[in-house]
């Protein structure tokens, strides 16, 4: 049905050609009039005739019998079947005795959905941690008790003796809790930020010597890209070394002891901070798993021993040193873990 048939004022036209953003007019849930922005934002052609379309087609859920009027969110649907977070406002656009045409405002807002997503996660990952390190300080005590009576009780016996194998035990079970409650205490614990200056690529060499030589790292080719001018950063050696470390026995674990690991360092651009980039030829990691990746206790490693830890204290080492860390695909078909440090203080970026 044609404006002309509905009467519409030309003034009403003329000033809903002026609205910029993505609108459509149509009865119930029959398009009649699309502005461009509507067409680029849905991927229609010109050639293309709306009159043809239905709402439903491209705002879902679309109510079958009574429009809903103001402003909700839903999911956009894109003429080639791609899907986005839309916020829509639809109001009354004209009356007449024939019935009522609307209007629909559109506005494409899965980039603002994305950053929501993101500082909930950020703000949830300071809340476990904060959680993780008060369990840690009330179970660091009583831990020590136990190692500290386990090893009387072991000075009484020798080592010949029935119930000597079983004080080794509860000590090792014992002396691994106290490593994981430290790695908690680590993870929710703010630093002093007593930095010095780190050469990340002696880190990075050094770490790796120290762990080439475990059976995990046997069939794995690994290929080193250090930027041999890369500046020092200010920051705490010890957790980032720590850093390095987890990050490459992870990757060694995701290629399963064959395949390959790439290390790669560089200066940001505009030199606001240094990379450390790891990639991996393994099975990568799922959209849905990569916002779960850095909590305390979640592991992909069910049937390998995984703790959950390695990555959950990586990200609060690299917090606290004001910088990020992001999970990618690699190029290498796996998963690739970028971290990015500031030389001096904090910054902000993408």
């Amino acid at each position: 049905m044609s404006f002309d048939e509905r009467l519409v004022p030309e003034p009403l036209l003329e000033n809903w050609k002026d609205v910029r953003e993505p609108s459509v007019i149509h009865e119930a849930d029959q398009c009649l009039l699309a502005n461009d922005a509507f067409l680029e934002l849905f991927g229609i052609s010109r050639h293309q005739e709306i009159t043809e379309m239905f709402m439903a087609q491209f705002v879902s859920p679309w109510p079958s019998y009574h429009l809903r009027l103001g402003v909700r969110q839903a999911l956009g649907r894109r003429l080639d079947g791609t899907e986005f977070d839309i916020e829509v406002v639809s109001l009354p656009f004209y009356s007449s005795d024939s019935g009522i045409i609307y209007q629909s405002i559109l506005r494409d807002i899965s980039k603002i959905k994305l950053w929501e997503d993101k500082m909930l996660q950020s703000e949830r990952l300071t809340a476990m941690g904060k959680l993780a390190g008060e369990i840690a300080h009330e179970i660091n005590n009583p831990l020590g008790g136990i190692l500290l009576y386990a090893n009387l009780v072991k000075e009484d016996l020798s080592s010949t003796h029935d119930a000597w194998v079983n004080i080794e035990k509860i000590i090792k079970l014992a002396t691994k809790c106290r490593i994981i409650a430290k790695g908690l205490l680590s993870f929710g614990r703010s630093s002093s930020r007593t930095y010095a200056p780190v050469d990340l690529n002696h880190v990075v060499t050094e770490m790796f010597s120290l762990i080439e030589d475990h059976k995990l790292f046997s069939g794995v080719n690994v290929d080193f890209a250090l930027n041999a001018g890369l500046p020092h950063l200010m920051g705490d050696r010890g957790q980032l070394e720590q850093v390095v470390i987890n990050l490459l026995i992870n990757a060694a674990e995701a290629v399963n002891g064959k395949g390959t690991i790439n290390v790669i360092t560089r200066l940001r651009p505009g030199g606001l901070g240094v990379e450390l980039v790891v990639d991996d030829s393994g099975p990568g990691i799922s959209e849905d798993k990569r916002l779960k990746i850095f909590e305390p206790f979640f592991t992909t490693k069910q049937h390998r021993g995984g703790t959950g830890l390695g990555l959950s204290i990586t990200h609060g080492i690299v917090q606290r040193h004001g910088g990020k860390i992001v999970v990618e695909d690699s190029p290498l078909g796996g998963a690739r873990f970028r971290i990015c440090l500031p030389l001096e203080g904090s910054y902000s970026s993408n």
